[in-house]
C-alpha cells in the first residue's frame, strides 16, 4: 500500500472528528523505529502542578522512561514546580514557566496554560501535556504559551482513567488505556519502624469524597480480626488526619475503642513527641495495639520501603500509591480507597480484585478474611503495562514526526484540510485533488524535460 492508499484508509476508518488529529502517528508501524528518528530530538513534557505530588512523580516516572528508550533525545521538564522536581531528583531538564502577570504566588500552581511564559529561549519538536485532570484540554490556550503548538505535534496524556477525553496517552486500565506507568526503582531501607505493622495512606473528607472514615474503620476491623490471631503486639501506621481526627471527633474515637477492644486489651497512639494509651491495662499485659502516628509523612524512597515491610493486607489511595505498591511488591493485598472521580479505575480494577466494586468492600472486608483472599499482580501488569503499550505509542509519534518534517507539504496541507473540514468525505476529496496536482506538474515537468532532450538529439544529429 503507497503512501496516499495508506493516509486515505487511515482517514476511512476514523470514527469521531477528533480521532483525525492522530492520523499521521497511525500512519507509522512502532517496528519500524530507527535512531535518526529520534536523535537530537526535543521532547517537552508540560507540567502545572495543582496541590500534591502526585503529577510530578507520573511526570517524573515518564521523563525517566523517555530518557531509556531513547538515548540521544533531549528530554525536558517545562512546569511551574521546579522546586518540587528538585525534591525528587530532577535538576538538570527543567524549564521554568512563570506566570505572565509576574506573580509567584503558590509558585503559579494551577495556573492555564495561557497564563505562562517560558522563561528562556526553547525549541520543542513534540509536546506533551500531562495529566489532564477534571478538563478538557484546550489547544488554543496551549497556543499562546507555544505558538507553533498543532494537533500535529502537540499531545496529551490522561490521569488513570480520565473522565475528559480525547487523549492521545490515556493511560490506566480497561479497554484502550495504555496501561500503569509502572517502576524499576530501588528501594531504600527505612529505619523508621520494625514490624509487624500494616500501613493506611488514604485522605481525608470532604476532599476525597464522604466515606474517608467509614474507609478506615473498615480496614481496621479485618486487620485486627485477622491479625491480632498472629501477633500479640501490633501496629497500624496512620496518615494524620486519622490521629487528628481522633481527637476531634467522640464519634470517630468512640468506633474506634468498639472495633478494637473485640481483638485487643490495650490501645495506645504515638505522637511524634508523645505517647497516649487510649484504654487498657499498658505494657506487657494481654494484646496490644499502636497506632503510629508518628511515621508520616515521608520522602517517596523511604515511603515505598514502609511500604514493602508492611504486613500484607496494605490501604492506600490515588494513582500513584497504586502504582507504587503494585511495582515493589506483587505479592500485596492492595485495599483501595476509591475517590468520587476515580469510579472508573476501580470498576476496571474489580476484574482482578472483586472487593473494589464499591466502597463498601473496598477499603477492606470481614469476607476477604473467611475466602483467604489471594492476589498476583503479574498478570495484571503484563496486560496494563504502559512500558510496553506507551512505548509503541511513543514511537510511532516520533517516527511520524520525523517523517513529516521530510514531507512538510503533505502534512501542512492534511493539517490545513482538517481544521477547515468537518467530514472525511470533504478531507478526502481534497488530499486526492492535492495529488492529482502535484502528479499533474510531474508529469508536466516529465514532458518539459522529454521535450528538451528530444530537442538537443534532433540538434546533435
Amino acid at each position: 500500500m503507497d503512501r496516499l492508499d495508506s493516509l486515505k484508509s487511515e482517514i476511512s476508518k476514523v470514527k469521531y472528528y477528533s480521532d483525525l488529529w492522530n492520523i499521521p502517528w497511525k500512519l507509522y508501524k512502532p517496528s519500524e523505529l530507527k535512531r535518526k528518528y529520534y536523535k537530537n530530538k526535543t521532547i517537552g513534557l508540560f507540567n502545572v502542578p495543582c496541590g500534591g505530588f502526585g503529577d510530578i512523580i507520573l511526570t517524573k516516572t515518564f521523563h525517566d522512561m523517555l530518557k531509556d528508550w531513547y538515548p540521544g533525545a533531549k528530554i525536558k521538564i517545562c512546569t511551574t514546580g521546579g522546586e518540587k522536581y528538585k525534591s525528587v531528583g530532577i535538576k538538570d531538564n527543567l524549564v521554568k514557566l512563570v506566570r505572565i502577570d509576574g506573580s509567584d504566588y503558590d509558585d503559579g500552581e494551577c495556573s492555564s496554560f495561557d497564563k505562562l511564559k517560558l522563561q528562556g529561549k526553547h525549541k520543542f519538536d513534540i509536546m506533551i501535556i500531562l495529566p489532564i485532570i477534571n478538563y478538557v484540554f484546550n489547544y488554543n490556550k496551549f497556543k499562546k504559551l507555544i505558538p507553533y503548538s498543532n494537533y500535529f505535534n502537540t499531545f496529551t496524556m490522561s490521569e488513570y482513567n480520565g473522565e475528559f477525553p480525547p487523549y492521545t496517552y490515556p493511560i490506566g486500565v480497561g479497554k484502550d488505556n495504555l496501561g500503569i506507568l509502572f517502576n524499576n526503582f530501588k528501594i531504600k531501607q527505612q529505619k523508621l519502624i520494625t514490624g509487624p505493622y500494616a500501613l493506611v495512606y488514604i485522605q481525608p473528607s470532604p476532599a476525597w469524597g464522604p466515606h474517608s472514615r467509614y474507609c478506615f474503620l473498615s480496614y481496621l476491623e479485618m486487620i485486627c480480626a485477622k491479625y491480632s490471631k498472629k501477633h500479640k503486639n501490633f501496629q497500624i501506621v496512620i496518615p494524620n488526619w486519622i490521629h487528628e481526627d481522633l481527637n476531634d471527633s467522640d464519634s470517630f474515637y468512640n468506633k474506634i475503642i468498639k472495633i478494637t477492644k473485640k481483638y485487643y486489651t490495650s490501645l495506645n497512639i504515638k505522637y511524634p513527641n508523645d505517647e497516649v494509651i487510649l484504654y487498657g491495662p499498658g505494657k506487657d499485659s494481654g494484646k496490644k495495639l499502636t497506632l503510629r502516628g508518628d511515621i508520616l509523612p515521608q520522602k517517596r524512597e523511604i515511603f515505598i520501603s514502609i511500604m514493602k515491610d508492611s504486613v500484607k493486607d496494605i490501604l492506600v489511595t490515588g494513582d500513584q500509591s497504586l502504582t507504587d505498591i503494585i511495582s515493589c511488591c506483587k505479592y500485596k493485598t492492595v485495599w483501595y480507597q476509591i475517590a468520587p472521580w476515580k469510579k472508573g479505575l476501580a470498576n476496571q480494577l474489580s476484574n482482578y480484585f472483586k472487593f473494589f466494586n464499591t466502597y463498601k468492600t473496598s477499603c477492606g472486608t470481614l469476607k476477604a478474611i473467611d475466602l483467604n483472599v489471594k492476589v498476583d499482580w503479574k498478570d495484571f501488569m503484563s496486560k496494563y503495562d504502559f512500558r510496553i503499550n506507551g512505548k509503541k505509542r511513543t514511537d510511532s509519534i516520533l517516527i511520524a514526526n520525523y517523517f513529516m518534517k521530510q514531507d512538510k507539504k503533505l502534512f501542512d496541507n492534511l493539517l490545513l484540510f482538517i481544521q477547515k473540514s468537518r467530514k472525511k468525505h470533504i478531507i478526502l476529496k481534497k488530499i486526492n485533488n492535492l495529488f492529482n496536482k502535484d502528479t499533474k506538474k510531474k508529469m508536466k515537468k516529465t514532458i518539459r524535460k522529454t521535450r528538451k532532450k528530444t530537442k538537443r538529439t534532433k540538434n546533435k544529429i
